[in-house]
């Protein structure tokens, strides 16, 4: 049945005509490509910023809670203390 309007015209007929033109085929997928793009360079930074604002807001709550206290050589938490440890470079190895 789609073989016949097809090839009768109508809907169909357009429908099929618009979806074998290479031309309108490449012109979708580059709008595509671009509003894609465009909306993710967009909205990426507010998405990212909004969750960034929030888990730092829940990591105060906890550290609050739990009574912990941050520097930027060690963490105070009760009556001890963790020492931060920085990760072992090796060298020649880029990273």
């Amino acid at each position: 049945m789609l073989v016949l309007e097809a090839e009768g015209g109508g809907f169909l007929h357009e429908y099929w005509s618009i979806l074998t033109d290479p031309a309108h085929v490449a012109v979708e997928i580059t709008l595509t490509i671009l509003l894609d793009v465009v909306m993710l360079g967009m909205l990426w930074p507010l998405i990212k910023g909004y969750f960034n604002a929030r888990l730092a807001r829940q990591h105060e709550l906890l550290d609050k809670e739990h009574g912990i206290i941050h520097h930027d050589d060690h963490v105070h938490h009760g009556d001890h203390v963790h020492p931060v440890v920085e990760p072992e470079i090796e060298p020649g190895v880029e990273h």
